[in-house]
Parts: structure tokens; C-alpha cells; sequence
């Protein structure tokens, strides 16, 4: 029984010391996304996934060139989810440990009364950065279509809103803030035409 005591002291002492101790490949890992998910606890809870796109199990990458119109061709990596899960919703990471798109995904949609068989983000927001890792935008897509884009400068203030006609993908409106308050809102009737609202003072 005595000898039982100092080994039991030394275990505890060694499993609550390791607590605190960091390896080389946790202080490697510190800033990667860890792939997590919550699983459903109802019949309204929705299956959620952190994922990150360097996490080979969850994506296929694949280069290719982009050629813009005007622009020089440049070399992009094109992420594709393999076996994505149906009706889960998903926080999609890159290499950068920034938050690109969240949505749910889904692998057959209905939209006034059409079933599409593609899978995909049908309901979900894409979000932009610049060079300096600040925010640039914010892009919603709702049904599958174009709905809004927030535009933010760099002290990270929404600066514009930009609404889109979902049905044929036009400008339809623009609200511009100031300080973080709504100054005016342009209303679109054609490509470039639009006409002013003053917000009030």
C-alpha cells in the first residue's frame, strides 16, 4: 500500500504536467483548421462542419489557368468536396486559416417548384480579403442565385451594399454608408441609370 501512494503521486503529477507542455507539431498545428463536426441533436438540428480546404480527406484540389478578359492568364487551385454530406452545414476554411464560404450544402434543390438534381451551396455566403488579410466582402447567394454583396474598406467598416435582381442577376440596388450609418440609396432602373434617395438626417 505505501509503495501504491508515490507511484499514484507520480502519475498524477506527470499527466497534469503534460497538460501544459506543447510539442513541435502542436505549435506547428496552432493556426491550421482542425477538421470538426457537430452532429445533429434533433429533428430541426443541422449536421455543422469546420472543414479546411488543405484537408485532403474533404477536398480534391486541382490547378488550372484562369484567363479574364483584358487580363493575363493566371494559375488558380479549384477546390471540389469530396462525398459532401447532404443537408449539413458547412464553415470552409483556407490555408490562411480565414473563413471563405459557409453554407449548406445540398444535393437536390427545389426552386419554384423546378427540382435541380446538382449538389451544391445553394443558400450561402462567400466571404473576400485583401492582401493585408482584412476583409473586403461579403457575397450572399440565395436559391442559387446573386443576391447582395457588403464591400468593406480597410478599417473594416461597411462602406456599400449591393443588391441583386435574383432573377436576372442585374443591379437592382445600392445603400452607401458612412461611418457606419446608411447616407443614401441608389435605386437601378437600367445598367448604369439609377436615381438617389437621401437617407434622413
Amino acid at each position: 500500500m505505501i509503495k501504491t501512494i508515490p507511484l499514484f503521486i507520480f502519475l498524477v503529477i506527470a499527466i497534469t504536467g503534460c497538460n501544459g507542455c506543447q510539442t513541435n507539431v502542436q505549435s506547428s498545428n496552432e493556426h491550421k483548421i482542425i477538421y470538426k463536426i457537430h452532429n445533429k441533436t434533433g429533428l430541426k438540428d443541422t449536421d455543422t462542419l469546420w472543414v479546411s480546404q488543405n484537408d485532403t480527406t474533404i477536398f480534391k484540389a486541382e490547378e488550372g489557368l484562369q484567363r479574364n478578359p483584358g487580363q493575363m492568364a493566371k494559375l488558380v487551385t479549384r477546390y471540389e468536396l469530396k462525398n459532401p454530406k447532404d443537408g449539413a452545414y458547412y464553415f470552409i476554411y483556407n490555408d490562411r486559416g480565414q473563413l471563405i464560404q459557409e453554407g449548406k450544402y445540398t444535393s437536390q434543390y427545389v426552386y419554384e417548384g423546378n427540382t435541380i438534381e446538382d449538389g451544391n451551396f445553394y443558400n450561402s455566403k462567400s466571404y473576400y480579403y485583401k492582401d493585408n488579410g482584412n476583409l473586403s466582402s461579403i457575397h450572399y447567394q440565395v436559391d442559387g442565385r446573386n443576391f447582395k454583396t457588403e464591400l468593406y474598406n480597410r478599417k473594416r467598416a461597411l462602406t456599400e451594399i449591393i443588391y441583386f435582381n435574383k432573377k436576372t442577376g442585374d443591379k437592382e440596388k445600392v445603400e452607401i454608408y458612412k461611418n457606419g450609418t446608411l447616407k443614401e440609396t441608389r435605386i437601378y432602373t437600367a445598367f448604369d441609370v439609377y436615381h438617389t434617395i437621401e437617407a434622413d438626417e
